[in-house]
């Protein structure tokens, strides 16, 4: 399948203390690329918004060999990797100045009807025309589950630029909220070698969130949770290693 590839020169206000770019900032480069090679399909976030539709994300897999540092320009790169009845998959890379992937990324979506908020069939005309071809097997994402021994909580209020054009909560917030998590001494010890995100539950304009975490230091593993009120809105599992 064609695969799509955009440079993108990292700026120090892309990154966080310690010149390493922020995730949110991440999320952001890759739904750029994507947008981009979706829009020559006919399939960008303007053309679904005159038809009522909008893409949402469900899962996301990272496996990160090193985050980019400030000054650096790195090749993204991403691709239809199939679908089915109901969810469309996309690849995305991340490439230093020597073409190493540094950031490997798998992800499933839905198709969303935003005035029904109801998911929509994928159209194979419209899946063609973006070179995604259609799939006898579903591709596996880890399956997160709620734990019950949350040791932190931090309580969040989405504001009017937390959304995206969807009318919801922008999926990179909640990566934002994540690391806000975690202790900034923790941050600045280790770096993340894997992510396993799920979203199950919208969080709209208005409404208050918390951020819940345990922080296995034993294994290096820190559990999260998004939740409104008693709905669990988003689950992730974080690996990491020394610095």
């Amino acid at each position: 399948m064609a695969i799509y590839k955009q440079k993108h020169l990292i700026t120090y206000s892309d990154a966080d203390e310690n010149g390493n770019l922020k995730l949110p900032a991440l999320i952001n480069f890759m739904m750029e690329t994507s947008n981009h090679q979706l829009t020559d399909g006919g399939a960008g976030i303007g053309d679904f918004l005159k038809k009522g539709l909008g893409w949402v994300v469900v899962d996301y897999h990272f496996d990160i060999k090193r985050l980019p540092k400030a000054g650096e320009e790195i090749t993204f790169t991403t691709n239809a990797s199939g679908y089915n009845r109901f969810f469309e998959y996309r690849d995305f890379g991340a490439f230093d100045a020597n073409d190493d992937q540094i950031i490997d990324v798998k992800s499933q979506w839905v198709i969303l009807d935003l005035k029904k908020r109801k998911i929509v069939e994928a159209n194979p005309e419209l899946m063609q025309a973006f070179d995604n071809q259609e799939l006898k097997k579903m591709p596996r994402f880890k399956r997160l589950r709620k734990i019950n021994d949350y040791e932190d909580q931090k309580q969040y209020t989405v504001r009017y630029y937390d959304l995206d054009t969807n009318h919801h909560l922008t999926n990179s917030r909640y990566f934002d909220w994540i690391i806000d998590s975690l202790d900034r001494e923790f941050l600045n010890s280790h770096k993340l070698t894997e992510i396993d995100i799920t979203f199950k539950k919208e969080v709209k304009y208005g409404q208050t969130a918390q951020s819940k975490l345990k922080l296995d230091n034993d294994n290096l593993i820190s559990y999260h949770l998004i939740s409104h009120s008693e709905d669990t809105c988003a689950l992730a599992e974080l690996k990491w290693k020394d610095i």
